[in-house]
């Protein structure tokens, strides 16, 4: 394909589409994704099926990709309608991505009624979709049906993912593939702002300060973050927690903080796009208990893999895919249900390793952990002459 800058060939054009730029993994890569796509002549808009403008399509505008609203989340017929309509008016597009999940059957079969060439469906959950009532059974059984029929490509970042969206048989149909997550690299060698210091956030340079990036959520495990930290208080009294994400257990976290007498010791500090310094300066053990499915849902979480591209020691349960895992000597892996004191341990004997970032950051380069690497394996599917 030789759609290079200069190349004098129109760029491919792409929409992104998801339900909303607020907060969450796939939101981060789509935001490192777009810029880079460049390299390949990939000129990628995005549209949110809810009106909420949230962290991401504000750095989104900011980066100059055009964040637009496609009303229709739960409502087939509107999603249709709406992003039938969205295409004629700020199209000719050549590709439509859609990170929906199973809703993102109606979407590609909108983009086929209106002649997209390129139909691409993306996995990012673990939701095992058998489970639920005969009604949820229906829906989804229909909207893969869909799927399976418009779609003209498919990417997860695990197998398990990808068998949660695709069915077990996978594997055989070339469309479907896995491909993990790629993170923009740079953002790891940047100079760190000063307000992503010890210091700007009242940590002590002494401390011993793990660190956790998502949402607030019971899937998340994120209440058991507090009972961890109160169990490595007992082994280092100088221990804090850094909480990065929002979400509807944020108060519930404070407060059981405050009645084990350590609220002082946790910090909350909202969503952020500043992730990749605030690992890199602040924290020395990177803590992870999402629990495995049906309590838990990742397939394959950015923010591990941003924990391990910072040269952190990491504590993970073992929720996760095994190809979360990339860099094995840095990385502990502790059932989810093994109780707090057993985490504590994990994290003390983590703590031991020490930073070694420069090694991380060249064995990322060279892995498909790099989303240059992403860029050009998605563009070999969204290309008219693909």
């Amino acid at each position: 394909m030789n759609n290079q800058p200069g190349s004098g060939r129109r760029p491919v054009r792409v929409l992104q589409l998801l339900s909303m730029m607020y907060s969450g993994g796939p939101e981060r890569w789509l935001v490192d994704l777009c810029p880079a796509g460049r390299s390949e002549n990939l000129e990628m808009d995005i549209a949110v099926l809810y009106d909420i403008d949230g962290l991401f399509a504000k750095k989104a505008r900011e980066l100059g990709i055009h964040v637009f609203h496609c009303p229709g989340a739960g409502q087939p017929i509107r999603l249709i309608q709406n992003l039938r309509r969205l295409l004629r008016e700020h199209g000719p597009y050549d590709a439509v991505h859609c990170h929906l999940h199973a809703f993102s059957g109606f979407a590609v079969l909108a983009a086929r009624l209106e002649g997209i060439p390129a139909r691409v469906v993306h996995s990012h959950n673990i939701l095992k979709n058998a489970s639920g009532s005969l009604a949820r059974r229906f829906y989804i059984a229909g909207a893969r049906a869909l799927i399976h029929t418009f779609a003209t490509a498919g990417f997860a970042p695990s197998a398990a993912s990808a068998e949660d969206l695709f069915g077990p048989g996978w594997r055989n149909d070339p469309r479907w593939r896995t491909m993990p997550y790629g993170i923009d690299l740079t953002a790891f060698e940047d100079p760190i702002p000063e307000s992503c210091s010890r210091a700007a956030l009242g940590i002590p340079d002494d401390a011993l300060v793990l660190g956790s990036v998502g949402r607030l959520t019971a899937e998340k495990n994120s209440e058991f973050l507090v009972d961890v930290l109160a169990a490595v208080i007992a082994r280092a009294p100088n221990a804090h927690l850094l909480l990065v994400g929002e979400g509807p257990l944020r108060e519930r976290l404070e407060e059981n903080a405050r009645q084990l007498g350590i609220g002082g010791r946790l910090l909350l500090v909202g969503t952020r796009s500043d992730v990749p310094a605030l690992l890199r300066s602040v924290v020395d053990v990177f803590v992870f208990p999402s629990p495995p499915p049906p309590r838990g849902n990742e397939a394959l979480p950015i923010a591990v893999i941003e924990a391990q591209a910072a040269g952190l020691p990491t504590v993970i349960s073992d929720g996760l895919p095994a190809e979360a895992i990339i860099l094995p000597d840095l990385v502990a892996q502790i059932r989810a249900d093994s109780g707090a004191e057993n985490w504590a341990d994990f994290v003390m004997d983590r703590a031991r390793l020490g930073n070694s970032q420069r090694r991380a950051l060249d064995l990322m380069a060279q892995s498909e952990f790099n989303c240059v690497q992403n860029v050009r394996i998605l563009a070999a599917r969204y290309s008219p002459a693909a």
